[in-house]
């Protein structure tokens, strides 16, 4: 009998997040600007509209200044495009994100 009681016990304990959980769901459903503006702000890289490769090499250009000379590109890595220069003998780098 105490072993039925714990049982029931242990299920009803286990349960109990679970339903928790399916109520929190239910507010989710409501949409007014403010919730939607916050989807737009959170939502993930790969859902956000990419730029092309040239409109990330032309800024690029822009943030490696004016004297640097384009050397080569990595293309995609980690959501960034990277892009090498060349400045009185230095390489560097410039990374531009992929998404707008």
């Amino acid at each position: 009998m105490k072993r039925m009681l714990a049982l029931s016990l242990a299920a009803l304990i286990a349960a109990a997040p679970l339903s928790a959980a399916a109520q929190d769901r239910g507010d989710r459903d409501d949409r007014g600007p403010r919730r939607d503006r916050s989807e737009q702000q959170e939502r993930p890289e790969r859902e956000r509209p990419q730029i092309s490769y040239s409109e990330a090499a032309s800024i690029a250009r822009s943030q490696a200044g004016p004297g640097a000379r384009f050397v080569g590109s990595q293309g995609i890595q980690g959501g960034r495009y990277v892009f090498a220069f060349e400045r009185d003998g230095r390489v560097f780098n410039v990374s531009v994100s992929a998404y707008r």
